[in-house]
């Protein structure tokens, strides 16, 4: 029987264009947010539980309402809206929402980690994660499990990278009389993708 987090990743690899890491990520959140868009507004219940946690953050409420029908979106907006508003009008303190879909993103870090863990020794995760376009993040979560020589392997893939970086830098000296390269003036943006995937 194949492996279901090997088959996870080969999907991830195939269909991410950025971090594979980040896209089965962002797919957990996705297929909970569609859950609860397709059935969740008209469960009372979970209504009411989204409500006390405050509803959702900015990024998933967006998400949220991108991905479901003008109903379901005007109902949990409607009430989220109304707690945020009572609370105001109170003078309550700013409410921080504990939203459950970034609950959902945590705990699929946490088990795309132990399953990094478990194969740690496995060469066939070794080359799915240096095929994986890793974010920082991810790359720091993967490299606490792995051997040295597989931390370097994923380490260099960024020496690139950092090279027209410093060549950015060198070549605003005043001294230095050359011309930026089409990459170098890529890499800034190159950096904060990988320092912050972008969506």
């Amino acid at each position: 029987m194949p492996d279901a987090f090997y088959h996870q990743l080969d999907e991830a690899l195939s269909a991410a264009k950025g971090c594979a890491l980040c896209w089965l990520e962002a797919r957990q959140v996705s297929r909970y947010l569609q859950g609860v868009a397709n059935d969740g507004v008209n469960n009372i219940p979970l209504r009411l539980k989204l409500e006390k946690r405050g509803g959702y953050c900015g990024e998933h409420l967006a998400e949220f309402v991108e991905l479901a029908s003008p109903l379901p979106s005007a109902i949990l907006l409607e009430a989220f809206l109304k707690l945020r508003l009572r609370n105001a009008a109170k003078g309550g303190r700013p409410i921080s929402p504990d939203c459950e879909a970034c609950e959902v993103s945590a705990k699929t870090r946490s088990s795309l980690a132990k399953n990094v863990k478990r194969r740690k020794r496995e060469a066939e995760l070794y080359g799915r994660l240096c095929r994986a376009g890793l974010c920082l993040e991810h790359l720091e979560l993967v490299c606490r499990e792995l051997p040295a020589e597989v931390r370097a392997r994923l380490i260099a893939q960024q020496d690139e990278l950092l090279h027209q970086l410093a060549e950015v830098i060198r070549k605003h000296d005043y001294r230095v009389n050359e011309a930026l390269t089409e990459a170098e003036k890529a890499s800034i943006k190159r950096g904060l993708a990988f320092y912050r995937p972008l969506e």
